[in-house]
Parts: structure tokens; C-alpha cells; sequence
């Protein structure tokens, strides 16, 4: 399943689907949660990283991965039935099975530095720093920085707060989450604040983006 989506495979993924869609999904994974529909969640949620990791590791762009993640998570977290939520599996890998398809080029991005976006990825709603996420990692905070700007082309500081901006266009574009839940989501200190940086970067405030974009299709984004 995994090793077919990273190879952008569609008729063999439509085929997997085709063969498994009258299964009873339940009975074929683990028990996670006694509580149905956050079992159902906690699958899926395993399942994007997996295939998230999956792409990464077979040449997608590790920001585009982690960034399609990041939406389908939340809308996993959204979704109030188990229909609903095994109804995004199709979507899920049949997006990032496009994306591998229409052809990705490898990144030549060392261990350090995915360690470090991995660390960033798993704690960006923190006050993170070069600091914080040198330590986490055993590394000096000199190193990794001057590691971080030469294969990434920019400073790590700059990749936070590019990651938390991609980040909450997403939820505008594509969740009804209001400005002061995506705030407090990304760790910003305030509303107002959010508000602020995200009018600095993206010329326009949290909610005309939402207007001009909201729905936007899913393969013209990132």
C-alpha cells in the first residue's frame, strides 16, 4: 500500500481499493482506543505519517509532505463519524499518490536537518528557537544553524515562521477554524499578534485570505 503511493502507482492504488472496499476495515487493524471513532482516528492518523514518510523518503519535497499532513490531520480531528474518517483514506493516499505520479525531484537534505524539521514539525505549536531545537537534538546551536542556511537556503528562525504561515493558510483555506483557535494552535502569544504577522507576510489579514481562497483546490496549493 505504502510502497505503491510513494511510486505514484494510481491504477494499482485504485485497484488496492477496488479489492479491499468491501472489507471490513475494522477487522483488519489493531485496537487503539475501546472508543470507535477515536480508534478510527488514531489509524489514520498513522497512516498519513506513513505515508507521509514514505513520499518524503522517495523524493517528495519534505515541506509539501509534512504540509498535505498537517491538512488531512486536522481534518481527521474534525470528521464525527467513522465513515467519515475512513472516507479520507481514498483522499489522503490518492493526493499524495498524484503528487508522486506527476513527479518529484529527490532532496539532497542531510540527517541532521530532517531530524531538526521533524522537530519542528512535531512541536510548532512551541516557542521554538535555534537554541531549543539544537539541544533537542545533541547538536550546536553554531552547527546546525550554519547547516540549516546552507541546505535549506534560509535561516532556521525564518523556516519557523514560513512553516507556521503555510501552516495556517492551510487551516484558511481548507477548515472553518476561526483566527483566534489557529493562534493559540501555532503558539502565537496573542490574536492580535497572529493577525499582525500573518498581515506582514501574506499582504492581507487572516480573513481576506479566507474570502479570496477558501476551498481553494486541493492541487494548486503548495
Amino acid at each position: 500500500f505504502y510502497t505503491i503511493i510513494s511510486e505514484g502507482d494510481l491504477d494499482a492504488l485504485y485497484a488496492f481499493f477496488e479489492r479491499v472496499g468491501k472489507e471490513d476495515a475494522k477487522s483488519r487493524r489493531g485496537v487503539l482506543s475501546d472508543n470507535d471513532i477515536a480508534n478510527s482516528r488514531y489509524h489514520m492518523i498513522i497512516m498519513t505519517a506513513l505515508i507521509s514518510r514514505f513520499c518524503i523518503e522517495a523524493g517528495m519535497d519534505i515541506n509539501v509532505s509534512y504540509s498535505l499532513s498537517d491538512i488531512f490531520i486536522r481534518m481527521i480531528d474534525k470528521a464525527k463519524t467513522v465513515k467519515e474518517v475512513n472516507d479520507l483514506r481514498r483522499l489522503i493516499a490518492t493526493e499524495y499518490c498524484t503528487r508522486m505520479r506527476d513527479g518529484v525531484k529527490k532532496a539532497v537534505v542531510s540527517r541532521h536537518i530532517v531530524l531538526a524539521i521533524d522537530y519542528i514539525r512535531s512541536n510548532i505549536r512551541e516557542n521554538l528557537t535555534v537554541e531549543s531545537i539544537a539541544y533537542a537534538l545533541s547538536l550546536n546551536p553554531s552547527y546546525l544553524s550554519k547547516l540549516f542556511k546552507q541546505e535549506m537556503g534560509k535561516t532556521l528562525s525564518r523556516y519557523i515562521r514560513d512553516q507556521k504561515m503555510e501552516i495556517s493558510r492551510n487551516m484558511l483555506r481548507h477548515l472553518d477554524e476561526s483566527s483566534l483557535n489557529i493562534a493559540n494552535y501555532l503558539g502565537f502569544s496573542s490574536q492580535s499578534h497572529f493577525i499582525q504577522v500573518f498581515k506582514k507576510e501574506n499582504g492581507m489579514t487572516p480573513e481576506e485570505y479566507r474570502k479570496k481562497y477558501y476551498h481553494q483546490s486541493w492541487m494548486s496549493e503548495t
